[in-house]
């Protein structure tokens, strides 16, 4: 799952204290959490609003730290309600109840909690103590409301996690808000794109979710060195990171829409040339056997969340 974190003051925007709050939630949830996006900004309805909504389209996760008090300038709850679409009131009553047992100052807290999308919308206080209570409070049940969210309460959806490209072959690839799939060519801005059958590479998460799994068991029976690299999006080298969707049973030749795009599926699978750290270190690579090539047939933009949909 994906996050996001926006810590609303002026004097942290400013530069004029550091964001302690803000590093500690992010130090909170890193574990179960690709941080997607981290940002500050000062208390002005308007910002806030829109980096909640731009950050609700990259995450599954958004966390707003401070401006959530009796001050003027306190405007976090407001901006809030303007983009959620549907309330989730008992997040805040939750935490507001469980930090009365703390401080009676819990009383003036004006948070609130909301659905944009398939994304999940929290407010939290601006004091590191305060946010860290609070979110702990109520962290327990967020995953479960997350996957509902992300499933429609039902089967998970096919749909994009992660967009990610390299400026150069051989190199992992960084995730990237939006990207463009050119016709015949691939995503622009990858070293991997041109005028060939594999265009643009594609992984499961389920596909890297079982190697972590395999690699966290390992650890735990004393039977691997610590892996050094992250299992984060791009560090197999994939275009596109996908979830709810087995690209591995689909043929050669079935059209995939990719959000504004379409794609045809050309190859399932590659020959490893040279062994990867991940490999090296748990004998396993799901890339070669697990990774799907395609080119492009309608070209568009495609980012994470986009829904994925078989043509054919």
């Amino acid at each position: 799952m994906k996050a996001a974190i926006i810590t609303v003051s002026d004097s942290r925007s400013a530069g004029e204290k550091p964001d302690t709050a803000g590093a500690a939630i992010e130090e909170l949830i890193r574990g179960d959490y690709i941080i997607a996006r981290k940002t500050i900004v000062p208390d002005e309805f308007d910002l806030i609003a829109e980096e909640i909504k731009k950050s609700s389209g990259l995450a599954d996760l958004v966390l707003t730290v401070g401006g959530t008090g009796f001050s003027k300038r306190d405007v976090t709850p407001e901006a809030t309600k303007s983009v959620i679409e549907r309330e989730a009131p008992g997040i805040a009553e939750t935490m507001r109840a469980k930090s009365l047992a703390i401080t009676e100052r819990a009383a003036l807290s004006r948070a609130v909690s909301g659905i944009r999308g398939n994304c999940l919308i929290i407010n939290l206080p601006g004091s590191k103590k305060a946010a860290v209570e609070n979110l702990s409070f109520v962290y327990g049940a967020l995953a479960h409301g997350i996957e509902m969210l992300r499933s429609d309460g039902s089967t998970l959806h096919p749909r994009v996690a992660a967009v990610c490209v390299s400026e150069k072959k051989g190199e992992f690839k960084k995730e990237i808000p939006v990207a463009s799939l050119k016709e015949n060519f691939g995503l622009e801005g990858d070293a991997h794109a041109g005028a060939w059958h594999r265009q643009v590479s594609l992984l499961a998460v389920e596909s890297v979710d079982k190697l972590r799994n395999k690699l966290d068991k390992l650890d735990k029976l004393d039977k691997l060195d610590k892996v050094d690299i992250e299992l984060i999006p791009g560090v197999f080298a994939e275009n596109i990171l996908v979830e709810g969707i087995e690209l591995t049973k689909l043929p050669i030749g079935a059209k995939l829409q990719i959000g504004q795009s379409t794609v045809e599926i050309t190859q399932i699978g590659k020959e490893c040339h040279a062994d990867c750290a991940i490999r090296q270190a748990a004998g396993d690579c799901v890339m070669p056997r697990e990774g799907v090539f395609a080119r492009v047939l309608v070209p568009g933009d495609v980012k994470a969340g986009d829904e994925i949909k078989i043509i054919n």
